[in-house]
């Protein structure tokens, strides 16, 4: 299959991304979704950092689509690429600050979620 694996260590262990440059489409997996907030793996300590980097990977290679395929929610074209880099960045960055995160993703179903992310960022690495 032609296209690059972006490999990286948020999520869960051995996920990765797709980057199709030639036909400007970036398959991301459980990442950057417009429903799902970023989803910290419990299992492994320094999930905010990975994350964060996961983040700057996908970025880089978000530099070369138009298209972004997510693992769930809805397809992102154009500048709402950025926007769901943004709002995983914004969600992370919030979580590293330990301050609580202003998300419209972030509804009564995702609390359990997101009270696990919280706990996992304020454990020492």
């Amino acid at each position: 299959m032609p296209g690059e694996i972006v490999e990286h260590q948020a999520h869960a262990i051995g996920h990765a991304a797709v980057l199709l440059a030639d036909r400007g489409v970036l398959l991301a997996g459980d990442m950057l979704s417009d429903v799902l907030i970023p989803l910290l793996d419990p299992r492994r300590p320094g999930q905010v950092g990975a994350y964060e980097t996961a983040l700057d990977r996908l970025g880089q290679a978000a530099r070369h689509v138009d298209v972004l395929v997510p693992g769930h929610g809805a397809v992102a074209e154009g500048p709402e690429v950025a926007a769901r880099l943004a709002a995983d960045h914004a969600y992370i960055d919030a979580l590293r600050r330990g301050e609580e995160p202003v998300d419209a993703r972030l509804g009564p179903d995702w609390l359990p979620i997101h009270q696990s992310n919280l706990e996992q960022a304020r454990r020492p690495m």
